[in-house]
């Protein structure tokens, strides 16, 4: 086994020993086209599951920072909201299984302004949620101080490699140089090592105690990028935390998640190791998409007014038999606007459908993310 050099200063350490994640991809179920079960983010056979609800966001500041401060709160003094105190405003229940939109997006607009500026992190746990979710789990474990934790290997802060550029007009040179790129925080041996290879992800590899599942959040832009698996090494449970999802799965003793439930200082809902984790849409969203979707195809242009704001879309073929082209505005009651102009290049009348209402879906659901 190798250990490389330490995540943070003094901290956890980047490791090569890759095997040890081996017993998970052998508990994984595999990823459908479309439908993912819980047990295809977090290993199968534990015998129970949470789901912990990643909190949106009140901005107390006029403007949105990607900052995370000691408490954990996303942005200078932004109030942590859970999704209990959304759906309170909204009226739509929280279930078992339900997603940011199912509370967040109300069929009609709601009478007072909703309690979030800012929708939940993908990807990521809150640091507050993290610190806590590691005192709970440490007592569950006969190896607190001995955990593994995975970090995907595509976020850009983990390459070494700058994500700024400097744009000048032709022909002018920039008056200050221009910075090189980062120093790669992963140690050379790691980075061109081997690799944690799950289905559908690959991962880079450290070790630690438990609360060490916040150690990327030192080299991650503005501090907030938490591991997205982790587990001790006897493997009494286990977390994920996908980076498409705004939710992140536990396995573990009944007891364990009974604890998880009991505890305010997080949200957690019970879940089914055969639950969906992927995007189901609640029934009125499903029907604004397909309402959306006739209208566009037929009319060329359609307005849809939700519970958070408006979207504008216009669909139309410049030039006989070239792609199509969809634009689509969402103007949030805020006053916030976002555009696409997307060219869609479809076969057929099914295709366009399809795309379409791919397009509409991530529009609408774009107006719960502030």
């Amino acid at each position: 086994m190798a250990i490389m050099g330490s995540v943070g200063g003094d901290g956890p350490r980047w490791s090569e020993d890759v095997g040890q994640a081996d017993w998970i991809a052998e508990r994984l179920t595999p990823w459908g086209d479309r439908d993912l079960a819980v047990t295809a983010v977090v290993p199968g056979g534990f015998e129970s599951y949470a789901r912990l609800l990643h909190p949106a966001y009140k901005s107390q500041a006029c403007a949105y920072t990607d900052v995370q401060d000691a408490a954990g709160d996303h942005g200078t003094g932004d109030r942590v909201v859970r999704w209990a105190e959304i759906a309170a405003w909204s009226g739509l229940p929280l279930h078992r299984t339900a997603q940011f939109h199912a509370v967040a997006l109300p069929p009609s607009p709601r009478p007072v302004p909703p309690p979030f500026t800012q929708g939940p992190w993908e990807g990521s746990l809150d640091l507050a949620d993290a610190r806590a979710l590691a005192g709970v789990l440490r007592a569950w474990t006969g190896t607190p101080d001995d955990c593994w934790f995975c970090v995907w290997d595509g976020f850009g802060w983990n390459t070494g490699t700058s994500l700024v550029s400097i744009l000048t007009r032709a022909g002018e040179r920039p008056e200050t140089a221009v910075p090189g790129p980062p120093a790669d925080p992963v140690p050379g041996p790691v980075r061109d090592g081997p690799r944690v290879r799950l289905p559908n992800r690959d991962y880079l590899l450290y070790r630690g105690p438990a609360e060490a599942v916040t150690a990327a959040a030192a080299l991650s832009p503005g501090g907030g990028q938490t591991a997205n698996l982790w587990w001790p090494a006897d493997r009494a449970w286990c977390v994920a935390t996908e980076i498409d999802l705004m939710v992140t799965y536990v396995g573990g003793p009944a007891a364990l998640i009974d604890a998880l439930g009991a505890d305010d200082r997080i949200e957690a809902l019970p879940t089914r190791p055969d639950d969906p984790a992927s995007l189901v849409l609640e029934d009125w969203v499903a029907g604004w998409v397909d309402g959306l979707t006739d209208t566009l195809v037929s009319v060329g242009s359609a307005v849809l007014t939700t519970g958070l704001g408006t979207v504008r879309a216009r669909l139309r073929r410049p030039v006989p038999l070239g792609p199509w082209r969809l634009e689509v505005e969402t103007v949030a009651d805020d006053g916030s606007r976002s555009t696409s102009d997307s060219r869609l290049r479809v076969r057929d009348q099914a295709g366009l459908r399809r795309d379409v209402g791919l397009q509409l879906t991530f529009a609408i659901l774009g107006l719960t993310q502030g």
